[in-house]
This record gives structure tokens, C-alpha cells and sequence, in this order.
């Protein structure tokens, strides 16, 4: 018997009209389309309220206003790359809302006469209606994507092949979120707190969708960093997005200048803003409603990383606590977010008035300039990335050098800051140095190469690594494959352009444990892979790396993690062994044995302590 789905209609809310106004059907016709129009969005969660006096009580929760890219909508909302779908399967009954739409004008063309229907919402409708749920993960997932689009300078695709990525706002009962990409998805769950008072429905934090959304943009940049590798790769997809997430929302100066000292109060102490007091704040926190509705340090949130005493013990792989990919993710935001601190106190240093007290506008301003500037810089690190086998030690070097690349004077000293924060989490922060080229003896050969091709061609761009096996140092006996190929302009924060072709591609050998330890010892005679290993297991091992080309085609950087690096194939097989990563053909390096659509899922499994949930 087939169950019969209900479709419920959206509460209806204040509309505040179309943003254009009144043309005539010649101007219809030649207004130029816009380039973004304005959404309303919960600015944190709905934990998080506006401490403002003034504030009308029926809209206490914490919202903002944010510009959005603008493209042709359908209902959903749906666009070029997001599809909102809200399927409730478990509450009151199978369930599909009523698709929301943002643009039921025709002006100045159809599908592209904007309005905000939640304007004016109060919190009843921020929390209960479905419409406004469809809005908020659309507006922040949509931002997300442009952060990234606008740093690295070209669009990104998703790691599915198709253009568009599905939200669902209610997709299970259930305290977790995440990005399912067999499914083509980004999952939503809602759950009743532990008192029984809240139901909590993650598509309402900011932080929480923009986490979900870089890890589908990451997936599409590096879909090679949740290969079975050493634990540095999960800890990084999991790292970087509480990093983007908590860098994209600091950046919005409005509403970071509510939640810094008294609102009312046009100047605030110098404790207010200081290194413990920004620590503290609701503003480095990741899931402030979500955690408290778990009792977890209730009033901590799920995970204030920024907290964490600088330590090296993550480096120990005998260590578990820190194999675990939040916890050991939390390194890398906790030097990153650290650095932000010190960073932002010392920029309103000079803002200080003879009473330490320093305006709260300004002192917010300093914040989401610095933020923004950090966002942008760990953005454009991606692309100097080596493609596999990723290490902390990579993005931190891949950070410095490409922000080289667009803001050479480094005003404000980020690189300086940044490797400070690194280096105190045993993190090695280093500029690379580029492709030498002063003798002919140590140059690439360009021989009867279209750069034209190059900066578009993965089968020319393997010609080029192919000519240039043995100076780029590839083991070309090994199967080498080229992923990407990637054209790219880049902005500085003082306007200077850098274009350039990024090239990632991957080294992978299919052996046995016996021919590895045969194949190792002729480089490394002490080689030793796990010994309760059997012989005739099957292994996978992988090199690669990314090579950075210039406007003129000419090398620049070559960022290469070699397969024949024993050592660091040995780190890797007996961390898969430790974590019983093997495949379902008993296998070791070929997949982690997750479930179709499960591979990021099994990220937010709770374990025995549930600040690692989510």
C-alpha cells in the first residue's frame, strides 16, 4: 500500500515586494539583470539572540540581512547549483513542503523579480515555517559557494558531475547534519533537546550549513583528500570547515558588533574585546545551540576549538584521541582562530582611547576585516595543495606561499601571525620556493607545447608532466593521472592580479604487502610495513601533486608528495591497519568501507565524548 504524502503550504509572511520598481516595458526589456539581492538569515542560531533593549520581543533571535548571489530562481528555491527539497520523512507523517519561491515576478525578467518574504518575520515564523527554512540554508549555502568562487577565481564544480547540489532542510530525526555526496545532497536533522523544551533543526545555524557546505566544495576541489590516507585528510575536511564557517560569519561586521560588550553602548572597555573575552564569545563557537541542547558544557556550544592550550601530543599516532577527525580537526582551527585573536586585538590597538574603551562599530570593523582577509587566504591555499596524501604541514606551507603570490608586502603581517599559530601546534608554516630555473641543466622542457592547450587540456597538461618526469621528479613506471586542470585569476586584497593554471594530478600502484616491502627495501633498506600484516594482501598506494603554472605558462610551483616516500607509506599502512580501514574485498588503501552516501555521515557518529558528535 503506498502511504500518501502530504504537501503543506508555507506559512504566509509579510512580503516586502518586489526590489525593483515600477518600469515600463522598454526598460523591462534592457534593465540589465542584478548580480545579488538581499535575503533575510538567522546570523548565528536561533541560541543566539539580539541583546539590543530596543528590539521588538516577538524577534529576540538574532537575524541579518545578506546579500546573496543573484541567478535565475525556480521554486524551491531552485538555482544553477542548489535545489531546495523539503521532505520531512519522520515528523507528523511523510511530508513535503510546499516549495518556496523568491522570485514570483517577471521583472526585470521571469524568474528574476526578487522579493524577502521574511523581513519582517517574527520568531515564531523563523522557527516553524518551512519557507523560511528553504530560504536560510539556500542564502548561506549560496554564499559559501561565492566565497569560493571569488577567492580561487573561477567556478567550482561539485564532485558528483552534476551542476546542482540537493538541501534538504528535515531530512531525519536526528542530531546530525551532513554532506552525502553519492546522494548529490547536503542532509538536515532536527532533534528535541535533552530537556524536552527545544526542537533544534540544524538548518537554522549559520555555522552548521556553511560547515555542510565546505565540505561538498572541498569534495569538488580534492575529492582525493578522503582517499584512505594518513589522519591528517579527515581531519582537515572537518577542520576547514569549522574554519570557513566560523571566518565567513566573523566577516559580517553588523551582527559581530552586537555580541562584542553591552549593545547599547556606543564605546566598550577594553575588556570587552580582549584576547579571554573574544575566547569566550558565542563568536568562536561552532553549534552554540546545538551543543546546549545536548547538555554538553551547556553554554559552551558543540565546539569552541579556539580554547584549545596549545599542545603536540596530536603528533603522537599512538595517541587515539587524536585520530579522531573532529578532534584532531580542532588543531587546525584552534591555530587558525587563534592567530584571528591575536590579530584583532592587536588592529584595535590603535583604536584605544585614553580610558581604554574603543567604539564597538570600529572595534567589530577590525574584526571582520581580519576574518576576511584569513577566509581568503586559507581559500586560495587549497589549490597549492598537494592532491593526496595531505598532511597539516602542506596547508599551512601551501597558505603562506600562494598568499605570496597575491599580497607580496604582507601590510598587517598574516603569514607572520599565522606561522606563529602553526608553530605552537608543532605545525610547520614555510614559504616553498619556486621551480628553480638558473641553470639549463635544471629548467622544464616547453618543447612544441600550447599553452593554450595547457591551461585547458588534461591530456596536454600529461604531456607536460610525461616530458618532464625526471626534473619534476614523478615516477613515471607508475600509473600518473591528471584530475584537474584549472585556470584561475586571483585578487589581492590591494587589487594586484595573479592568473595562473593549476594542474593536480595523482601517482597510485596496486601491490601486495610483499612486493611493497621488496619495492621499498631497494631505497630504504630498514622498510618495515605492519608485520601482522598477511603477504598477499592487497594495498594501494598514492603520490601526487599539484604544479602551478604562470600567465605565461611557465612553471611556478611544484607541490609533490612522491610515491616512493617510504616513510610516509609506512605512517599511512599502519594508521589504515590501527583504524581496520579495509574494503570489503579485505583490501588495505582502496576505500575506508563506508556505505554508498556514508562517507561523511560516519564523520558525525557520537562516540564516548559528545563534543566529537557532528
Amino acid at each position: 500500500m503506498r502511504r500518501r504524502v502530504e504537501h503543506t503550504a508555507s506559512r504566509p509572511a509579510r512580503k516586502v515586494g518586489a526590489l525593483t520598481p515600477s518600469i515600463t516595458p522598454f526598460e523591462e526589456r534592457t534593465q540589465p539583470l542584478p548580480r545579488t539581492f538581499p535575503l533575510t538569515i538567522l546570523a548565528r542560531d536561533p541560541g543566539v539572540l539580539d541583546r539590543r533593549r530596543t528590539v521588538d520581543p516577538a524577534r529576540r533571535i538574532l537575524r541579518t540581512v545578506v546579500d546573496v548571489p543573484a541567478s535565475r530562481l525556480a521554486s524551491g528555491p531552485r538555482g544553477p547549483r542548489f535545489h531546495v527539497i523539503d521532505f520531512d520523512p519522520g515528523r507528523k507523517g511523510r511530508r513535503l513542503h510546499r516549495a518556496l519561491d523568491l522570485a514570483p515576478g517577471a521583472r526585470p525578467a521571469k524568474g528574476w523579480g526578487f522579493v524577502d518574504p521574511y523581513r519582517d518575520a517574527d520568531d515564531e515564523t523563523v522557527l516553524n515555517d518551512p519557507g523560511f527554512r528553504a530560504q536560510n540554508v539556500y542564502a548561506i549555502a549560496a554564499r559559501t559557494l561565492d566565497a569560493f568562487e571569488s577567492a580561487l577565481g573561477r567556478p567550482v564544480p561539485w564532485g558528483f558531475g552534476n551542476p546542482q547540489l540537493y538541501l534538504v532542510p528535515t531530512a531525519f530525526c536526528e542530531a546530525n547534519a551532513y554532506y552525502a555526496d553519492d546522494d548529490q545532497a547536503l542532509y538536515f536533522g532536527y532533534f528535541r533537546s535533552v530537556d524536552g523544551d527545544t526542537t533544534v533543526l540544524t538548518c537554522l545555524a549559520h555555522d552548521i550549513v556553511a560547515h555542510e557546505t565546505t565540505h561538498a566544495v572541498l569534495d569538488g576541489l580534492r575529492s582525493r583528500f578522503l582517499a584512505p590516507g594518513l589522519p591528517d585528510q579527515a581531519g582537515f575536511h572537518e577542520g576547514f570547515a569549522d574554519i570557513v564557517a566560523l571566518l565567513s560569519i566573523l566577516s559580517a561586521k553588523e551582527t559581530t558588533a552586537q555580541l562584542l560588550g553591552d549593545p547599547a553602548a556606543r564605546r566598550i572597555p577594553k575588556e570587552a574585546v580582549s584576547s579571554d573575552a573574544l575566547r569566550q564569545s558565542v563568536l568562536l563557537t561552532i553549534g552554540q545551540q546545538f551543543g546546549d541542547a545536548l547538555h554538553i558544557n551547556r553554554g559552551d556550544g558543540l565546539r569552541r576549538s579556539v580554547q584549545l592550550p596549545p599542545t603536540k601530543e596530536w603528533l603522537d599516532p599512538a595517541n587515539r584521541e587524536w585520530q579522531e577527525p573532529h578532534r584532531r580537526g580542532e588543531v587546525l582551527v584552534a591555530a587558525v582562530m587563534q592567530s584571528l585573536v591575536g590579530m584583532w586585538t592587536r588592529r584595535m590597538e590603535p583604536l584605544m582611547s585614553a580610558d581604554d574603551t574603543v567604539d564597538r562599530a570600529r572595534a567589530a570593523e577590525e574584526g571582520a576585516n581580519a576574518a576576511r582577509h584569513l577566509l581568503l587566504m586559507a581559500i586560495r591555499a587549497i589549490d597549492y595543495c598537494p592532491s593526496v596524501e595531505f598532511e597539516f604541514d602542506d596547508f599551512a606551507t601551501a597558505l603562506m606561499t600562494s598568499d605570496t603570490q597575491v599580497s607580496p608586502d604582507d601590510e598587517f603581517d598574516y603569514r607572520g601571525a599565522l606561522k606563529d599559530g602553526f608553530g605552537a601546534f608543532g605545525i610547520e608554516a614555510k614559504i616553498a620556493p619556486p621551480v628553480p630555473l638558473e641553470s639549463k641543466s635544471e629548467r622544464p622542457t616547453y618543447r612544441n607545447f600550447s599553452y593554450a592547450a595547457l591551461r585547458s587540456d588534461p591530456s596536454e597538461a600529461f604531456r607536460f608532466l610525461w616530458e618532464n618526469a625526471e626534473f619534476l621528479g614523478i615516477a613515471s613506471p607508475y600509473y600518473v593521472h591528471v584530475e584537474n586542470v584549472k585556470p584561475s585569476v586571483r585578487v589581492g586584497p590591494r587589487g594586484f592580479v595573479v592568473s595562473e593554471t593549476v594542474v593536480d594530478y595523482v601517482e597510485e600502484l596496486i601491490l601486495t604487502r610483499e612486493e611493497l616491502d621488496r619495492l621499498a627495501r631497494k631505497d630504504a633498506p630498514s622498510f618495515q610495513s605492519p608485520p601482522d600484516l598477511p603477504s598477499d594482501t592487497q594495498l594501494k598506494i598514492w603520490g601526487g601533486g599539484t604544479v602551478i603554472f604562470d600567465e605565461f605558462g611557465g612553471l611556478k610551483f611544484h607541490m609533490h608528495k612522491p610515491i616512493s616516500d617510504w616513510d610516509r607509506q609506512r605512517r599511512r599502512l599502519e594508521y589504515l591497519v590501527r583504524q581496520g580501514m579495509w574494503d570489503t574485498r579485505g583490501r588495505l588503501g582502496f576505500s575506508t568501507g563506508a556505505s554508498l552516501g556514508q562517507r561523511f555521515a560516519e564523520f558525525h557518529q557520537p562516540v564516548s565524548n559528545l563534543q566529537e558528535q557532528w
